[in-house]
């Protein structure tokens, strides 16, 4: 600061206190204090040292009040060349004079220091910090600290005074201005709204880099500054990029792996379709105990398979989140007792007893996922029935704890089996996990059964726990929340099912590409009476359709020329187009499960689904449309 502009500052605070001391001693201002202003200002002039700390005292008479003689005391601390802080006092003695400008020289010294330390601080920071700080006035750059000039790769002087948007691309990468969004982010600021945003810089030799820039409003002195915090995250932005391209490359993945799996669901379960059906048919006819006996062992193996079949096609839907869980009020009470029902015969073969044990409290009716819940339970019963040799298995339900909404029910699947040693229980629901390979040769199965359970359970917000004894038995713990529900059940009918030679007959068209299924349905279809037409692709299909006036269409989803979806298409503009056409049921026949395709059948204008592989009673299940109230 120079001394001109010190001189004129001191001179400010001695007339300031001369006034002040006037109205003090309620007195007309002494003139000749006016005329030793000057001696006054030389003194503190002279006393200006490098702490920029100033002192004076005075002794003034007062004319008016002969009997006084006042002291007036100043203490000048001088900030910077337009910011100081003084301290006045009147006195009446040169004692007290002295006294009080030890105890103000103490209190200013202080101040003086804690501004110190305070600057200090910040030049520290300013010029210590990782990231790039600069001072803004208006639109520019006033400084910056020595990150900048790194980070930048340029001198001081070729930031100072330039604006932040001669050091970016022409556009950022949304396809706005530099300048234009610069401009908008100070013009916020200024307005005391702190900004925080992604940029692109460029540096001197034309290269860019990612940065994450902070502005705030920051006061030095009796000025304000736009503070710039600029930090560079190439690296961060890199490794985010990364990581969305393995995702997507991992997606695509899985959604190639749920392709082949479509594919090979669809040709696998056409496949058992055919043997289920053909053994079916066998039935029908006369055959002899042994070949009874043969019977049941084809279609024993085609239920394995297919349970196999299924196990993978859902562990694979698990893994590509197309598993979604619904909320649908259901019997509890019923599905317990089909379970135990379905397991009953073997249990029986293995001549283990099967029990099955509900409180009392559990309600008939509850709201959750039922088919997943039957398929939890599906899954732990078939496992505890396969590793038990002797003894029992339990299923026992009981009601943890109640709220007004829900209940929190627990399932416990008890077995008296081969138990599983402490040093696997841990895996127990890991992928392709059994407790070890001989286990696996002796009871069979994929290893993905408890891990369907496990992801199912999850799915359900729910919790499973294991305990098991090696050689004394295994018990299994699942905690589900269901929903509370009013419902009661359908209305009670006076038949619910008819006897299939009863079943009303239709016209039918069976579009379907498969020989197997065409030759097993067909011959099913017109043993109970129906009429059936056959058309062997989409084409020939949306042909007789045209030509024929069908009640129902068994419509394979996957056909040669045209497939199911586009012939449903068809059909539905023109039954628009034709308002004295009657509407014509048809029943999607798909075995590609991974797709969802009920949902979207349905979705397409198709009015039931039918997967495969299929028996005939399902087919007559979907012939009569379903009531509705």
């Amino acid at each position: 600061m120079s001394l001109s502009m010190i001189r004129k500052i001191l001179l400010a605070v001695v007339l300031c206190s001369i006034c002040v001391c006037q109205q003090f001693v309620k007195a007309s201002c002494p003139s000749y204090l006016h005329s030793e202003t000057e001696a006054v200002y030389s003194e503190a002039e002279n006393e200006m040292p490098e702490d920029k700390l100033v002192e004076f005292n005075q002794a003034e008479h007062d004319r008016g009040l002969a009997k006084y003689t006042r002291w007036f005391v100043i203490i000048i601390l001088i900030l910077s060349a337009i910011s100081l802080i003084t301290s006045y006092r009147r006195l009446r003695s040169q004692r007290r004079a002295n006294k009080a400008i030890a105890h103000q020289r103490n209190i200013l010294k202080q101040t003086l220091l804690d501004q110190q330390v305070s600057e200090d601080k910040y030049k520290a920071i300013f010029s210590q910090a990782n990231d790039a700080i600069f001072l803004m006035n208006h639109e520019t750059f006033v400084d910056c600290n020595g990150k900048t000039l790194e980070m930048f790769g340029c001198k001081r002087e070729e930031i100072v005074g330039h604006p932040p948007y001669d050091y970016s691309p022409s556009k950022q990468p949304d396809g706005k201005s530099s300048k234009d969004k610069a401009i908008l982010y100070i013009e916020q600021c200024k307005k005391g709204i702190s900004q925080r945003f992604y940029w692109v810089h460029s540096r001197k030799d034309g290269s860019t880099f990612d940065a994450e820039v902070s502005l705030n409003m920051i006061n030095i002195g009796e000025q304000s500054f736009i503070q710039a915090i600029v930090r560079n995250i190439s690296e961060r932005v890199r490794a985010e990029s990364e990581m969305v391209r393995a995702r997507e490359k991992a997606e695509k993945a899985t959604e190639s792996k749920t392709f082949f799996l479509a594919k090979m669901s669809h040709e696998i379960r056409t496949m058992l379709g055919g043997i289920t059906n053909s053994a079916q048919l066998l039935r029908g006819t006369r055959v002899n105990d042994q070949q009874s006996e043969l019977l049941d062992i084809i279609n024993a193996s085609a239920d394995n398979l297919l349970s196999i079949v299924n196990e993978i096609l859902d562990f694979s839907k698990i893994e590509a989140g197309k598993i979604d869980i619904e909320d649908q009020a259901f019997n509890l009470r019923k599905i317990l007792d089909e379970l135990v029902s379905a397991n009953l015969s073997n249990a029986t073969e293995k001549n283990i007893k099967l029990y099955l044990s509900v409180h009392h409290h559990v309600p008939e009716y509850v709201s959750g996922d039922e088919l997943r819940m039957k398929q939890i339970l599906a899954n732990l019963l078939s496992n505890a029935i396969k590793f038990t040799e002797k003894g029992s298995v339990s299923l026992d339900v009981t009601i943890d704890s109640e709220s007004h909404d829900a209940w929190h029910t627990t399932f416990k699947v008890i077995d008296s089996g081969i138990g599983i040693p402490d040093s696997r229980i841990k895996d127990m629901f890991a992928e392709y996990s059994q407790s070890d390979v001989s286990i696996s040769r002796r009871f069979g199965g994929t290893g993905l059964g408890l891990n369907i359970v496990y992801n199912l359970v999850n799915l359900m917000k729910g919790k499973i726990d294991v305990s098991s004894e090696l050689g004394k038995g295994t018990t299994f713990s699942v905690s589900i929340r269901f929903g509370k529900t009013d419902y009661t059940g359908p209305e009670e009918k006076e038949q619910d099912l008819l006897p299939l030679a009863n079943t009303k007959q239709y016209q039918v068209l069976l579009a379907e590409d498969n020989v197997i299924n065409q030759k097993i349905t067909i011959i099913n279809l017109v043993q109970l009476g129906h009429k059936v037409d056959l058309a062997v692709n989409g084409k020939e299909a949306w042909k007789k359709y045209q030509e024929n006036d069908y009640e129902i269409i068994l419509m394979d989803i996957q056909m040669p020329e045209m497939d199911g979806i586009e012939v449903t298409h068809l059909i539905r503009k023109y039954e628009a187009e034709n308002p004295d056409k009657k509407r014509t049921r048809i029943i999607a026949l798909t075995a590609n499960i991974l797709g969802q395709d009920a949902d979207y059948c349905l979705s397409e204008g198709m009015d039931a689904y039918i997967p495969k592989p299929f028996r005939i009673e399902d087919i007559l299940e979907k012939l009569e449309p379903e009531e509705t109230s």
